[in-house]
């Protein structure tokens, strides 16, 4: 990942969700459900980066099945985790609380949901412009699923630390960013067998 790349991430990975729980009174869960929203738009651009790379059609259908299995997988732990660590609380009302958060008379999901759409259209576009296709592509796709496996490695550790080791939310909300940073300066070197130069 080169510098400028590294840069983009911090900023939306880290500073903007950090934004809301310092400026927007953003919980763990509405922290994570911006993470699971960006996660969700990449998804959805799935069949399109595909496009960019040379599989066949049976490789393409294989790699996006996976990847809605992480993404449903990641879901499962993170609502699981928080359902065991909260048990008061509400997924509907906290997903709706987070939609219809209204900030200087705007509410933040109208804003938001466009903008990690338009957020994962630009990547996209960055990776043409850059040359990132064929093998290229295929490696940022295999990267991106090495990071869902990291993210339910991470979830998982967590979950077993609160038996023993209790977290507070704050805490659990630094150690969560710590782990994104982490994860975004991660040296990925990563050779797909199924890739052409």
């Amino acid at each position: 990942m080169k510098q400028a790349e590294k840069i983009n991430a911090l900023l939306g990975d880290v500073a903007f969700p950090l934004m809301g729980y310092f400026f927007w009174n953003w919980n763990f869960y509405f922290i994570l459900l911006y993470f699971i929203l960006d996660q969700v738009a990449r998804t959805i651009f799935l069949p399109w980066r595909l496009k960019l790379t040379e599989l066949n059609q049976s490789e393409k259908i294989k790699i996006i099945a996976q990847s809605f299995i992480l993404l449903f997988s990641e879901l499962f732990l993170i609502h699981f985790f928080l359902k065991v660590l909260l048990p008061d609380i509400h997924f509907q009302k906290e997903i709706s609380n987070f939609i219809h958060y209204s900030d200087m008379g705007i509410e933040q999901g109208y804003i938001l949901l466009p903008l990690l759409i338009l957020g994962e259209w630009l990547r996209m576009k960055q990776d043409l412009k850059m040359g990132l296709v064929g093998s290229k592509q295929l490696n940022n796709l295999l990267k991106n699923r090495h990071l869902s496996f990291f993210r339910i490695s991470f979830f998982s550790f967590l979950f077993g630390l609160q038996f023993f080791i209790p977290l507070k939310e704050t805490m659990m909300i630094f150690v969560f960013f710590l782990f994104i940073s982490v994860l975004v300066f991660y040296p990925f070197k990563i050779r797909s067998s199924n890739s052409k130069t």
